[in-house]
């Protein structure tokens, strides 16, 4: 995919973090399990191994992204790249989302325009330009701080799994008063290839994933309130 983001996980204190995996195995939606409540030893109980550490920038195990078009104007089109985990330290499931806001002009000139990144229910908008981070594949992906590449570096907080574009390791406690300090590092993480990329319509509309409402057919739903076009 043009612009499918890189991902990165954190490993407080040498714990393992609960990590993405499918879904949906065989037309099955995959159940969550219970939340962690910020308990470090539990982080990882009943989720995907996220592979072995070799230090920082470890390749990941791989895990699907389920990725939705959604056309917003004339000239705008939004691509949702969404990664599932059983839980966090909240609540059973979760999902976790970055859109691509792209544009493109009477020519069918697109260019990326904007980062959206999921945050607790919330959006946060980023020109292309102020990503602390891109790379254009895999010859450059341990380049740091490279501006107007093609694929953005983002990373997921250890607790809520909040996305960010930044990382931050001095404080590894969950405190759900302070979200924006969540712990995130490069221990791991995931180029996606190809074969990686699924489509979102995978995810059936009447499946229930309790608080994890930014699913991906909740996001293409202009009647959901979770359309991508109102972030």
């Amino acid at each position: 995919m043009a612009a499918a983001p890189m991902w990165h996980f954190g490993r407080p204190r040498g714990f393992k973090p609960c990590y993405p995996q499918d879904a949906v195995q065989n037309g099955v939606q995959t159940d969550g399990n219970a939340p962690d409540f910020g308990f470090r030893p539990l982080l990882n109980n009943g989720c995907s191994d996220p592979g072995e550490w070799n230090g920082p920038n470890s390749q990941g195990n791989p895990f699907p992204i389920y990725f939705s078009v959604t056309q917003c104007q004339p000239h705008e089109y939004r691509v949702t790249y969404s990664i599932y985990f059983r839980h966090d330290s909240g609540h059973k499931s979760d999902w976790e989302n970055v859109a691509v806001v792209w544009q493109g002009d009477e020519n069918n000139q697109w260019y990326r325009a904007r980062l959206l990144i999921g945050q607790h229910g919330r959006w946060v908008s980023l020109n292309w330009g102020d990503i602390q981070g891109t790379v254009n594949g895999w010859e450059d992906l341990m380049d740091q701080d490279a501006k107007y590449r093609n694929h953005p570096k983002v990373y997921v907080g250890v607790f809520s799994h909040a996305v960010f574009h930044t990382r931050k390791t001095n404080f590894d406690l969950w405190n759900p008063a302070d979200q924006d300090g969540e712990f995130r590092s490069n221990d791991w993480y995931l180029f996606p290839w190809d074969d990686l990329v699924q489509r979102g319509d995978m995810i059936k509309r009447e499946w229930s994933w309790g608080k994890a409402d930014t699913n991906p057919p909740a996001l293409v739903d202009q009647s959901s309130g979770k359309w991508i076009c109102n972030a």
